[in-house]
C-alpha cells in the first residue's frame, strides 16, 4: 500500500476519529455504530458537526445488492458525506425515473459510453451555439465599433499589439510628421481596445453556460458476478450507459481474479463526479468533491498502519502478483 494515496487532494482532517474510543447508538436506528450509521446514513452523536458535508453537481443513486454487506460497502461514505445528493436503495428496489433521458447508468460495455467521447460530441454543437448566442448581441456591437475600422496595415494579436504601427508620410521613407504621430497614438489606443475587446469575447464563449447531458447517475453497488442480476432488469436496460477511464483502486478488499482497475464504489463515485465537473461544469477544480474520500482515506490508513503496510494483505498480493506477470510479458 502506497504512504500516501491522497496527498494531492483537500481532504478534510479526519484526526478527531481516532479519538472517538467508545461506539455511540444511531438516533434513527438504535443500532450501535462508531463513526456513522452504515443503515440510516447519518452521522453519530459528537461527529455531526465535525463530518465533513459536500454538495455534488449531479444526483447519485446506487443500487446495492441484498448480500452486498453494510458494514464494509463504501457506498454509505458517498450517502453520510453528500446526503442531499446521494441516496442508496437496496435491491429489488429501484426508483421511477420519469425523465429517462437525463439518467445514465455507470457501467462498463461493449455499448458504454466513455465522458470524453460523450463531451466532445456535444462540444461542436455547443459551441455553435454559445456563438450564435454571443454574437446575438455583444459581437454585433464589438464588429461595429470603430476597432474593426482598422488599417490593413495595423493587424492586432490577442495581446493588442500589431504588426506594424502608424502610417508612413507622404514621401513614402517612413519619416512621420506630427500629424501621423497623433495617427498613430490614436491606431495604438484602439488597437488596445480591439486586443481587449478580443479577450473579453473568447472569455464569454470559453465561460458560457454549458448544458450537462445527464443530471443523475446510477451506480451499482456489488461484486462484479452479482451486477448480472441487477444490470439485466427491465427497469435499467433502455437507460444510456457510460464508463469511466481506467483508473487503479486503493482498495482494501480482495475481489478474487478482478484486476486493479475494478474501483470500489465510493471510488467510482468521485471519479465520476470528477470528471463531470471538468467536462461539464467548470474547467477548473478546487477540491470541491475530494471530501468524498474522507472515509475511504481514513480507513486505508488505519489498515495500512495495521497491516504491516499492507504487505500481508492478499489483495495487495495478488495485484503485485499481477503487476510482475505484466511487466515479464512485456
Amino acid at each position: 500500500m502506497e504512504e500516501n494515496p491522497f496527498q494531492a487532494l483537500k481532504i478534510s482532517s479526519s484526526e478527531f476519529l481516532n479519538t472517538l474510543e467508545k461506539r455511540s447508538i444511531c438516533p434513527k436506528c438504535l443500532k450501535s455504530r462508531k463513526f456513522y450509521c452504515y443503515n440510516c446514513f447519518v452521522p453519530l452523536k459528537g461527529t455531526e458537526d465535525l463530518i465533513p458535508k459536500v454538495k455534488l453537481p449531479l444526483k447519485i443513486d446506487i443500487i446495492k445488492h441484498p448480500n452486498e454487506c453494510d458494514g464494509k460497502s463504501t457506498s454509505a461514505h458517498a450517502a453520510v458525506l453528500a446526503a442531499e445528493d446521494v441516496h442508496v436503495y437496496t435491491y429489488p428496489c429501484i426508483p421511477d425515473y420519469p425523465d429517462r433521458s437525463k439518467v445514465v447508468l455507470v457501467f462498463p460495455g461493449k455499448n458504454s459510453q466513455i465522458l470524453d467521447e460523450m463531451a466532445n460530441a456535444l462540444r461542436t454543437n455547443d459551441t455553435k451555439q454559445n456563438v450564435d448566442g454571443i454574437s446575438g448581441c455583444d459581437k454585433d456591437s464589438f464588429l461595429s465599433s470603430p476597432v474593426m475600422e482598422q488599417k490593413d496595415s495595423s493587424t492586432p494579436n490577442m495581446n493588442g499589439n500589431c504588426s506594424t504601427l502608424g502610417n508612413l508620410s507622404d514621401d513614402g521613407k517612413g519619416n512621420n510628421s506630427d500629424e501621423s504621430e497623433l495617427d498613430e497614438k490614436s491606431d495604438i489606443s484602439l488597437l488596445k481596445r480591439k486586443g481587449q475587446e478580443d479577450q473579453e469575447f473568447l472569455k464569454k464563449l470559453k465561460t458560457f453556460k454549458r448544458e450537462p447531458p445527464f443530471e443523475r447517475a446510477i451506480f451499482i453497488d456489488s461484486t462484479w458476478n452479482q451486477t448480472k442480476g441487477i444490470i439485466s432488469d427491465d427497469r435499467l436496460k433502455d437507460l444510456t450507459c457510460v464508463q469511466l477511464k481506467s483508473r487503479e483502486t486503493k482498495f482494501w478488499r480482495h475481489q478474487k481474479d478482478n484486476p486493479a482497475t475494478y474501483l470500489s464504489t465510493i471510488e467510482a463515485v468521485y471519479y465520476l463526479v470528477r470528471d463531470y465537473h471538468d467536462l461539464f461544469v467548470d474547467d477548473v477544480y478546487d477540491g470541491e468533491y475530494d471530501d468524498l474520500l474522507f472515509f475511504f482515506n481514513f480507513m486505508y490508513q488505519k489498515i495500512r498502519t495495521a497491516y504491516d503496510g499492507g504487505k500481508s494483505l492478499k489483495t495487495y498480493k495478488e495485484r503485485a502478483k499481477q503487476n510482475c506477470e505484466k511487466e515479464a510479458s512485456e
